[in-house]
């Protein structure tokens, strides 16, 4: 059964979980986050230790598998089996875990994680068509999505939050739910015991350097500008920014502005597409010029190059350089 990240959960609120569930998706940070609320859900903290247990997909032990998905638990209502890295399972170990799937044990909850799956994937097809097993792609937030998950994150942790604020979070923090909780823990710790989150207080904790540097990242990249671009690049990895953080950074302005032009070209009013696509104010001037002067041909192409350095990025490529060759490519593909 097909479930979205934005209806499961409620799902899971409600029904509670059910035998097997498969997280996929370029989003592994939330994929895991999700994992952690089946988890939740299945078993306390006491009950942890006995009845959880974990399994890595390129190097499953297909017998310890299968006996753990089929074992009785010691002493919560079902136990909670977790496979990690299932795209990268041999044909073997994935025809097990189908065949589990296929006689799904009442005493366990089994949770898969894997990257990015096709649709011809025998794995997600199996658990698309399962009538009692849930699969959620996990793709990263962005827009609207992102900044409901930044202000429901900080309401969990006791915050209220100002609306500029959650928009310059929302423009930093795209890219991977892992980096993004990492950079709100990070906010919580800089206002100590505040509870109200202001537009200043982000541009201090994030650090004005990265999310303005990161704007200018794409500006100078987009623009046509890779001397620029590559010296703005190298101040902020040598200052700890996550290439994942910078990418999305970057993919997100791609998009916007993919958007931006074809609202422009219907006839609205650009302060009206501002506000529909959360552009931070003071990059407006600059937004609509480059809505208006890139093709779209070359916001496409430039789309596919993020596309294709993230893959780099979460199979090991060395980062800087993975970064270097996509804000040369965007500066050349956009000339």
């Amino acid at each position: 059964m097909k479930l979205t990240t934005r209806d499961f959960p409620m799902r899971l609120k409600q029904d509670g979980p059910p035998p097997a569930l498969l997280f996929y998706g370029q989003d592994q940070g939330l994929a895991a986050r999700h994992a952690v609320q089946v988890r939740r859900a299945v078993l306390s903290v006491e009950d942890e230790e006995m009845d959880a247990e974990s399994h890595h997909g390129p190097d499953l032990d297909v017998g310890r598998f299968v006996s753990g998905c089929n074992a009785y638990p010691f002493f919560a209502g079902r136990r909670f089996v977790l496979l990690k890295e299932a795209d990268q399972m041999a044909a073997p170990a994935r025809d097990a875990v189908l065949n589990q799937l296929k006689s799904l044990s009442k005493s366990s909850v089994l949770v898969v994680l894997a990257g990015p799956l096709d649709t011809k994937s025998p794995l997600r097809k199996a658990f698309e068509a399962h009538k009692s097993a849930w699969c959620i792609p996990c793709y990263p937030l962005e827009g609207r999505e992102l900044m409901s998950w930044i202000r429901t994150a900080l309401r969990d942790a006791g915050f209220a939050v100002d609306d500029d604020a959650v928009t310059m979070l929302a423009e930093r923090l795209e890219g991977d739910v892992r980096n993004a909780e990492s950079e709100l823990e990070k906010l919580s710790l800089f206002l100590g015991d505040r509870r109200r989150v202001t537009l200043d207080d982000v541009l201090e904790s994030v650090g004005a350097s990265g999310a303005q540097n990161g704007f200018a990242l794409a500006s100078a990249a987009l623009a046509g500008r890779p001397g620029p671009a590559l010296t703005i690049l190298d101040g902020l990895l040598e200052g700890g920014e996550e290439p994942l953080a910078l990418l999305g950074l970057l993919t997100q302005r791609l998009r916007r502005l993919i958007q931006g032009a074809a609202m422009l070209d219907k006839g609205q009013n650009p302060e009206a597409v501002a506000a529909a696509l959360q552009v931070f104010w003071k990059e407006k001037n600059e937004f609509f010029a480059q809505a208006r002067g890139l093709s779209s041909r070359h916001l496409a192409n430039a789309l596919l190059r993020c596309q294709e350095a993230d893959r780099e990025l979460k199979s090991g490529g060395e980062p800087r350089r993975v970064m270097e060759r996509l804000v040369m490519g965007l500066s050349r593909g956009t000339r």
